[in-house]
């Protein structure tokens, strides 16, 4: 199991039965092999994680690397720069992780914890960003990283303020993994999170580590667009003022990205764990 503190997500592309047969969707396939692979892959093992026929591969890899999409080393073939480049100018992401950066750099400073930006996509948690010292560097979930929502304290936000429409489409494993065996038996666990705004989860992923996180509120829609977290040894006792910390954090995220955050001085309920 993963969350904010696991630097090994287990979230992997798998190929499916009908993958594409066209040329785009082969070139997408062999991309998306280094997402659960290894940074750098020989043409063998790039055909059998992604799926695509070695002479495709072959074919497509060449074609790639002369775009920048891929780079070719003696070891075998990397993500190229035009990649990072590229993904450095998706709108969203790009905008909220510069305007959050001075507010979660003022966070980690005053909680000396592991600081996670995160944000909702599709049934996954996506990180922007993360925020750590040298001690802290097996904590880390890599940015950009995907990991199932129902596997961290983040994603249970995102699934606590998500639609009812939504929740009835959760998949088995998904209810496996939140105990229970309908969506609708998730209600309490759900509203407590909206009611306190925040979750939690303690030693559930990592052992000796705990996790708090809380939304980033987009109040024009009601939507959360985003998470901050924590990540701290279970031994500490200061959630409270963890959970008041990050409150403050995210509503100047929030102001800055022009959401008006709701106020932060609701008292948490109990801290459990």
């Amino acid at each position: 199991m993963t969350s904010e503190a696991s630097g090994n997500p287990s979230y992997v592309h798998a190929v499916s039965p009908d993958a594409p047969g066209s040329v785009l969707g082969k070139a997408h396939m062999l991309l998306a092999a280094f997402t659960s692979g290894p940074s750098t892959m020989g043409l063998a093992e790039l055909s059998r994680r992604s799926g695509v026929p070695k002479a495709s591969a072959h074919r497509l890899a060449v074609e790639l690397a002369g775009l920048g999409m891929l780079s070719r080393t003696p070891a075998g073939y990397q993500l190229g720069w035009r990649i990072f480049e590229l993904g450095q100018l998706v709108p969203m992401p790009a905008n909220l992780r510069a305007i959050a950066r001075p507010a979660l750099m003022d966070l980690r400073t005053q909680v000396h914890g592991v600081v996670h930006l995160a944000m909702p996509q599709g049934d996954d948690c996506v990180y922007l960003e993360r925020l750590a010292g040298r001690r802290e560097t097996d904590l880390l979930a890599a940015v950009g990283a995907r990991v199932p929502n129902y596997s961290t304290a983040s994603g249970l936000l995102f699934l606590a303020y998500a639609d009812e429409q939504y929740l009835s489409c959760l998949g088995e494993k998904a209810l496996r993994a939140l105990g229970v065996q309908h969506y609708r038996q998730l209600d309490g666990l759900f509203g407590a999170i909206r009611d306190r705004r925040y979750s939690y989860e303690n030693q559930q992923c990592v052992p000796g580590f705990k996790t708090t996180a809380v939304p980033v509120f987009d109040t024009g829609s009601k939507q959360v667009v985003a998470s901050i977290s924590v990540t701290m040894p279970s031994t500490r006792r200061d959630e409270q003022q963890i959970v008041r910390a990050l409150w403050a954090a995210a509503h100047e995220i929030s102001k800055a990205l022009n959401y008006p955050a709701p106020e932060t001085g609701i008292s948490p309920r109990p801290f459990a764990g």
